[in-house]
């Protein structure tokens, strides 16, 4: 039987977000809500529902506010889902909705705003409802007394879905549980928040947007990025992440059979290339995610399609995430996983209320990825409560050890995590700061921890600079040259980074890069100060906004085969000029490194000319022994004759499609290696080429 459709007199409600992601039509938040509301077959007939999903670039907000005023004619309701990201446009949105119609009920909700009714209605008095937690049985709940307060009464044979007090009067919403609304009018208007809701224990009771007529086959093609959930919760309670504090560390699940339809539907529908974004908070935390795994493999094979599983991996990897892992991995399906870590120090962890893996099973797990070719990547968090100078550079230095790539991120504050609770701020010093989370995009604003009890300010930016040389060189341009010095010299990697940290901000010689760097830290020190024209000229009015000045810098350097020499040497020239009592490495050596590091170039340049580039090395082959058991370079070819091992580094055409932005930003990432994205022909050689081609 056909799902009932809206009525010709039906009442618009317009579903809202404003996403960080561009090319997004498919809202997973959206689609719940509306799916939810359309189940009931009352409001099917009764409502017209419209969706309205925008990339929230700044420099087109009011193009976007205009377009969705533009698509309402006298609106019912217009719901808003709220993040940090998204926040003071969102509500600035919704602000313009209401004035334009001032009888359109305004309603928010998301991990924002949830609890956080005083600061929300005093930031935003035209809202009219803020519904905390899991919205999708709220906001049916909702429609149906908004329709009732309307004067649409439920049609005789057609029961609403969900029980309607027989004395229900217009307006009246207290019987609602877990929203806060403004009740009253005027100068007797008050707030009124009602008894906490309960989490939804079945998952069976929230509607698929995905198996129900919510989206057409055309947004799903249309989305670059899909996000999808195979269930909800997160058995951890970290102090700094809200996600096992919102669910009492309840992991609810899905239905599997409902899983396999969604899945193959998203893969029969998504564009080639498309992101599948699995929004779990621990994707292999369950014995089934093997099973989901493979089913998505299976059907990627059937639809003959090749999609980028992300995921938010399992906190404490386990033998399980390798196993799937692997198994996307061999089928194309995913970049870099995730070994989550945040800190390695304990008194942090300790204070974050963070159980991590074991250092010893970090290093055995990164050592079986590796042998399987697996790229992974280790987030940290710069600014936790108890991590000193010295204990992050510690942590680093774990992660590169170990053949790691360490992501580091700055603190944020989230809201209803025990870190934004006072008692906890003040017995730790916490001081933050109204920044953007990637000082390169300032529409990502959020509360930046700067300061702490072990940390000052100086001490915080300094950690923040650190990222730039972690980035430019041990990622990208003398992973090998760095991982070799400190075999030699016995020097920690961390170390070499500081001093190539100050040889960027003291000592480089190259004008771009020098402005570049000088600028990600006055950006820091005041955001007004970002130099997007500045780092635009260098990239082209085309760039991904995320860690433009590593970018720029990246970019300047590449461009010129020669200028990239003299930049690479004279980086290495201030290294060993401080080595100081230290072992000194051979020059024939660390020709070698350099010849290696100097190639991958190769893969950087094939996506800024979009044609396919190559280039040779040479190495000795006892260096080339050093680099490989560190990871640095592909397993070792066969046994060659001769002391030195020659390699001629060619690039795929395909990666002539792949836009330098975003190649770079996958090597930042950690999902990126120019030495292993690139195809090696092995040979060997009797003498040394100094140079790379």
């Amino acid at each position: 039987m056909p799902e009932p459709g809206p009525s010709g007199n039906a009442r618009q409600v317009h579903l809202v977000e404003l996403t960080a992601l561009p090319d997004v039509r498919y809202s997973v938040t959206l689609g719940y809500l509306q799916a939810a509301a359309q189940a009931d077959p009352w409001l099917a007939r009764a409502c017209d529902f419209r969706r309205h999903v925008h990339h929230q670039q700044a420099s087109r907000f009011d193009a976007v506010c205009d377009q969705v005023l533009a698509e309402m004619d006298d609106p019912l309701v217009a719901a808003f889902t709220v993040y940090f990201w998204n926040r003071a446009q969102t509500l600035e949105l919704a602000r313009r909705v209401k004035e334009r119609w001032p009888g359109c009920w305004v309603i928010v909700g998301g991990n924002d705003v949830t609890h956080q009714t005083e600061a929300v209605f005093a930031e935003a008095p035209h809202v009219d409802v803020l519904v905390h937690g899991e919205g999708e049985l709220r906001f049916r709940d909702l429609l149906q007394r908004v329709l009732v307060a309307a004067g649409e009464p439920v049609p005789a044979g057609l029961a609403a879905v969900g029980a309607l007090p027989a004395d229900l009067r217009p307006g009246d919403l207290g019987d609602v549980p877990g929203i806060s609304y403004w009740s009253g009018a005027g100068a007797d208007r008050t707030l009124v928040t009602t008894r906490p809701a309960e989490r939804i224990t079945d998952l069976d009771d929230v509607v698929s947007p995905l198996l129900s007529p919510v989206y057409p086959d055309a947004d799903l093609a249309a989305s670059q990025i899909i996000v999808y959930e195979t269930n909800r919760g997160c058995p951890y309670s970290c102090a700094f992440c809200y996600w096992g504090g919102a669910t009492n560390a309840k992991v609810r699940q899905f239905p599997m059979p409902r899983i396999e339809a969604e899945l193959e539907r998203i893969v029969r529908t998504a564009k080639q290339g498309a992101t599948l974004f699995i929004a779990d908070a621990n994707f292999g935390l369950l014995a089934r995610d093997s099973q989901i795994a493979q089913f998505i493999v299976d059907a990627c094979a059937r639809h003959r399609k090749r999609l980028l599983v992300m995921t938010n991996w399992a906190k404490n990897t386990t033998e399980r995430v390798l196993h799937i892992a692997e198994l996307l991995h061999s089928a194309g399906l995913t970049g870099a996983i995730t070994l989550s870590a945040q800190s390695f120090d304990q008194e942090v962890l300790d204070i974050a209320k963070r159980s991590n893996i074991r250092v010893e099973n970090y290093r055995r797990l990164q050592a079986q990825f590796r042998e399987r070719g697996i790229p992974t990547y280790t987030d940290l968090i710069w600014g936790l409560p108890g991590e000193s100078r010295r204990s992050y550079q510690d942590g680093i230095e774990e992660v590169l050890a170990a053949g790691g790539s360490p992501v580091v991120y700055p603190l944020l504050l989230l809201n209803n995590t025990e870190f934004t609770h006072e008692r906890f701020r003040t017995d730790h010093g916490l001081r933050s700061r109204r920044l953007p989370a990637d000082v390169g995009n300032p529409e990502l604003e959020a509360d930046v921890v700067v300061e702490h009890s072990g940390m000052t300010f100086e001490d915080w930016l300094w950690g923040m600079e650190l990222r730039i040389p972690l980035g430019l060189f041990q990622k990208a341009l003398m992973r090998c040259t760095l991982r070799y010095l400190h075999h030699v010299t016995g020097v920690r990697q961390v170390d070499l980074l500081e001093q190539l940290r100050q040889y960027l901000t003291q000592s480089c010689s190259d004008p771009v890069v020098r402005s570049a760097v000088r600028n990600f830290t006055v950006a820091w020190r005041d955001p007004q100060r970002f130099d997007r024209t500045g780092l635009e000229r260098e990239l082209g009015a085309w760039s991904i906004p995320e860690e433009m000045h590593y970018q720029a810098a990246l970019h300047r350097v590449l461009t010129d085969q020669g200028r990239l020499q003299s930049f690479l040497t004279e980086a290495l020239e201030y290294l060993t000029a401080r080595l100081g009592d230290h072992p000194r490495p051979d020059a024939e050596a660390l020709a070698g490194t350099l010849s290696v590091d100097l190639a991958g170039a190769a893969v950087f340049l094939t996506g800024i000319r979009r044609s396919p580039q190559q280039a040779e090395f040479t190495v000795r082959c006892d260096v080339f022994e050093v680099l490989r058991e560190a990871g640095c370079v592909p397993l070792r070819p066969e046994p060659v004759d001769g002391p030195f091992v020659h390699g001629l580094l060619r690039v795929a055409p395909s990666r002539a499609h792949y836009p330098f932005s975003a190649y770079a930003l996958s090597v930042w990432h950690g999902s990126g290696n120019p030495l292993r994205d690139g195809i090696i022909e092995w040979r060997s050689a009797s003498t040394a080429v100094l140079q790379a081609g």
